[in-house]
């Protein structure tokens, strides 16, 4: 099975690799749409943990992994966005939302993070790297009544966030700021910090996390740690912790969720 997943790979990446992420974004059709497929119907078959380190540590796909991986995630991103535009556009936004076949998943994940970080009602909460539809911050306040702000270094991603949040009628409870992680810290308190996957470069979005944060701030960030998911993830993952940030919990996932969330916390110096 690794020899034939391994030509599979190499197969979709001679086929995608002339294909840039701004034609993903930008073509109305989509050009990643039949590689996206194979990938879909590859993430069915039973890959063990081994399996998965023995591809990732094949020097030969390594080009492969990485190419497909952010044409993987730029696609993800043309989808976040045609969803926002559907429910902004929708005379009923809230039905459309619900309708996204993750949602429950994405309330279970907030049971997660509100059970790690210990949440309370009115609790302020910061997703670094919140994208066009901010369904973290979303489900936690129709979980646990947070108050959210959602931090969006692309414009593009933070107008269609606030549209679709006014749409929402949830454009009270969560703000979305133009910025990055070098807009952290914010003024007022903040009981948990959300590092989002897609926000990078990890290692300088955590040091300066670590030296500019107040202590005892809680922090969070979702890994996959078993599986094929975890191939993709590999340039996405956070390594040793920069002091004095220290973790104090993972949470792993129960069906249908993947991830596990790692929660950390700035040690008081």
């Amino acid at each position: 099975m690794l020899k034939n997943i391994k030509e599979q790979l190499l197969a979709i990446f001679a086929d995608c690799r002339e294909i840039s992420e701004q034609q993903i974004l930008d073509l109305p059709e989509d050009p990643f749409y039949r590689q996206m497929e194979t990938l879909n119907q590859m993430a069915t078959l039973d890959v063990d943990d081994n399996q998965v380190d023995a591809l990732v540590a094949d020097t030969s796909l390594q080009p492969a992994i990485a190419h497909i991986a952010r044409l993987k995630r730029i696609h993800g991103l043309r989808l976040e966005r045609q969803r926002a535009r559907t429910i902004i556009d929708s005379p009923d936004p809230w039905k459309e939302l619900k309708g996204f076949v993750y949602y429950p998943n994405y309330l279970q994940l907030a049971q997660m993070e509100s059970e790690g970080a210990e949440l309370k009602t009115d609790d302020r909460v910061v997703f670094l790297g919140s994208g066009p539809v901010p369904l973290s911050l979303i489900a936690l306040v129709k979980r646990c009544g947070i108050q959210g702000v959602g931090i969006e270094k692309d414009p593009t991603n933070a107008d269609l966030a606030r549209r679709m949040l006014a749409a929402l009628a949830l454009d009270k409870e969560i703000e979305v700021i133009l910025g990055d992680h070098f807009s952290l810290p914010l003024s007022g308190d903040c009981q948990l910090v959300m590092v989002g996957a897609d926000a990078v470069p990890k290692e300088e979005i955590f040091s300066h996390l670590a030296a500019t944060l107040p202590g005892g701030t809680r922090l969070s960030y979702r890994i996959y740690e078993k599986g094929w998911r975890r191939l993709f993830e590999m340039d996405h993952q956070v390594g040793e912790l920069p002091r004095p940030l220290k973790e104090y919990r993972r949470i792993r996932p129960q069906p249908p969720v993947n991830n596990t969330s790692v929660f950390l916390f700035k040690e008081r110096t």
